[in-house]
């Protein structure tokens, strides 16, 4: 009896083979040459077709399923089961602030009205199209029309007008003819007929629950080909249209990414016989992007599910507010419970945006409002905070043997510098991130057999902008223990700024760290006062210093306060173990009196004897010209009533670095690690030889 044919392979040459050793088990075919017969074309045609059949049902199984679908209308049809509709093309957006110069002072308002152009800078080679996407009015101060903060966006405005027939269009669907429209730019009006011009506009649904049969409402899919259909109610959710009715849909065409970094612009056109215009760039073209990917839809249309299109956990939040509105590289959300104070009834939000450092009062406001508050919670604000950035700066010494250097220094250098910032991108300028230098000393070590090792020093800054009019204080919150400047390298400041003195002199001063010398303990912190203590317990000091003591206060069992005795000194490290008294879990941390430094103003000055520069402290009569207080251990500077007159470079900011504690960081909350890719002082890499 012959042997069953084997089923379970798949591929054309296996199933050919199979079927030539069942048949030479049949008696018809034993010894028969089927390479050299006309059978071996039947064979062929059997084995394509088996294979063809596989893996048609192969990938209609795999299509089946959203994990597993490779096709996109596969992924984008199982998207709408969980109510998805992928994200467009996202037109590049700027902020401008416009001003219209007139020759008089004649009160009155000007209009600029949707679609008025601008043109960008060239940016490789090309320059782009940014329009208004509604009409603003303003009034006029003084001689000029202000229009601040008015965010244009890139690309060209069309408008098509479909007439709807039931007959020919029972689903009520109109498709958007062009695959890179930005759907956010929609807008949908329905007039009555060719006869008759009233019109309403239809906006886009955010509930489906609270679409009635009067809601004048529109809805988005899109369509097995890519492009965007928008489609109506049928009259129980949402307002349905009739025979005759001219839907009229406007919508930008954009070229997404590519105007993103646009940070000049004019006007092409005159606005109502002006044509004399003064524009500011607020922030420059970002947020432009592809449409979704297949495998972000993946990803977000089962948390759409999840969520019921509603804001109440963390992941909802940011969920809503990249799907909504795709202009920020990194958003992080946190609960009032959680903010430092606490401060209840409210969700904290903030974001980085993907070109540039800040976001606007327009685009808050715009999140806050039409994205987050029709679905968040109903005793629950959400609140925008500003991302609060700490600069990193990278000094790499590179270690090379040049006998197995296949490039010049400078190109193994450069190539360092360039995995450095694209090792940045990856792992930092994002929120809730960790900056852990071995993984990148590391990632330098493979980039050339010449490197045979490397040092990654590491400096933390934080960035502000004083006013230049009257003294002001200020707080910079570094968020992670910094290290006292014991060493020279521990500290800098840039750039200069110009103070007066107390003689009326303008000079060019700088930032002094004064950090206060290790001795001995300066306070004990409990943590924890205990219970049942009968007796007052002994506190045993143990550290790298000597002398240290201390006498412990119970009231009711518990332990009330600490007072220090002989702060001793020599200690850089030092615990408390408590010891009798017969309760138990007391916990006391020691304070080192050199957790706190001092913050001064220097300049130099020549001597005219010596020709040499000498350090002076800028007012050194009043509080020893101390100006700031530096805690070490939670990593905040406090500078008081700081006045300079200016600061010496473009932007007017300065910058005020330390050397961490600790080379593993992490930030939390609104901070973000930055490594400043424009900044070329940011990484800087230099090579011994060995």
């Amino acid at each position: 009896m012959a042997s069953r044919l084997n089923v379970t392979e798949l591929d054309f040459d296996s199933i050919k083979n199979n079927l030539k050793d069942f048949l030479t088990q049949q008696s018809e075919f034993q010894d028969y040459d089927f390479e050299g017969s006309g059978l071996n074309v039947l064979l062929d045609v059997l084995a394509y077709n088996t294979h063809y059949n596989a893996y048609y049902m192969n990938m209609v199984a795999n299509e089946s399923f959203m994990e597993s679908a490779i096709l996109r209308n596969s992924v984008v049809s199982h998207a709408k089961t969980y109510g998805y509709t992928p994200r467009s093309v996202a037109a590049s957006h700027a902020v401008l602030d416009f001003t219209v110069i007139t020759d008089n002072n004649t009160p009155g308002t000007l209009t600029i009205p949707r679609g008025y152009k601008f043109m960008s800078n060239l940016i490789d080679g090309k320059s782009y199209g940014f329009v208004t996407l509604e009409n603003k009015t303003v009034t006029k101060t003084g001689n000029n029309f202000v229009f601040n903060d008015l965010p244009i966006y890139e690309g060209r405005l069309v408008s098509y007008a479909y007439t709807y027939d039931s007959t020919s269009n029972p689903n009520r669907t109109f498709t958007i003819p062009e695959s890179n429209a930005d759907t956010a730019s929609l807008t949908v009006t329905v007039q009555e007929s060719s006869s008759n011009t009233d019109s309403r506009v239809f906006t886009t649904v955010q509930e489906y629950f609270e679409a009635t049969s009067n809601s004048e409402v529109y809805f988005t899919q899109e369509s097995v080909d890519g492009k965007y259909q928008i489609y109506f109610g049928d009259g129980i959710i949402g307002k349905t249209i009739d025979d005759g009715n001219i839907v009229v849909v406007s919508y930008l065409i954009t070229n997404g990414p590519a105007a993103n970094g646009a940070d000049a612009f004019k006007a092409t056109a005159a606005l109502s016989g002006h044509t004399n215009f003064d524009i500011d760039v607020v922030l420059r073209g970002s947020g432009g992007s592809e449409r979704e990917s297949v495998d972000s839809i993946k990803f977000n249309a089962p948390l759409q599910l999840l969520s019921q299109n509603r804001a109440v956990t963390k992941n909802d939040y940011i969920k809503l507010i990249n799907q909504r509105y795709p202009h920020f590289d990194s958003v992080n959300v946190w609960g009032g419970e959680e903010n430092d104070p606490p401060v209840y009834g409210r969700v904290f939000i903030s974001a980085k945006p993907k070109l540039g450092f800040e976001i606007t009062y327009t685009e808050k406001e715009y999140i806050k409002n039409k994205i987050l508050k029709p679905v968040s919670v109903m005793t629950v604000v959400p609140e925008f905070v500003d991302p609060d950035y700490t600069y990193l700066k990278l000094d790499i010494e590179l270690f090379v043997d040049v006998t197995k250097a296949a490039a010049t220094l400078a190109d193994i250098e450069e190539q360092v510098r360039q995995y450095t910032l694209s090792w940045a991108a990856t792992n930092l300028n994002k929120f809730d991130s960790y900056f852990n230098y071995s993984g990148l000393e590391s990632g330098i070590n493979i980039l050339s057999k010449s490197i045979l090792s490397n040092e990654v020093e590491t400096m933390v800054g934080k960035k502000f902008r004083p006013d230049l009019l009257q003294a002001q204080s200020y707080v910079l919150d570094y968020g992670i223990e910094l290290a006292r400047g014991t060493t020279d390298d521990n500290f800098y400041t840039t750039p200069d700024f110009t103070m007066i003195d107390g003689d009326g002199i303008a000079r060019q001063c700088y930032f002094e760290e004064v950090p206060s010398s290790y001795t001995g303990i300066e306070s004990m912190t409990i943590t924890n006062p205990g219970f049942n203590y009968t007796s007052t317990p002994t506190l045993e000091i143990v550290g790298d210093g000597t002398g240290a003591v201390a006498l412990a206060n119970i009231v009711n069992g518990k332990l009330e306060s600490v007072t220090i005795t002989n702060p001793g000194v020599g200690y850089t490290s030092a615990i408390v173990r408590i010891v009798g008294g017969g309760g138990q879990s007391a916990e006391v941390i020691p304070v080192l009196e050199g957790r706190y430094g001092q913050l001064r103003i220097v300049y130099y000055k020549a001597d005219s004897l010596t020709n040499q520069n000498t350090k002076f402290v800028l007012n050194s009569d009043v509080n020893n010209g101390v100006i700031g207080s530096i805690d070490y251990t939670l990593g905040k500077v406090n500078i008081t009533l700081f006045n300079p007159t200016n600061v010496n470079n473009d932007f007017k900011d300065i910058m005020i670095f330390f050397r961490p504690k600790s080379n593993i960081m992490r930030t939390t909350g609104n901070k973000i690690f930055v490594l400043d890719s424009g900044d070329g002082s940011s990484v800087t890499v230099e090579s011994k030889l060995k």
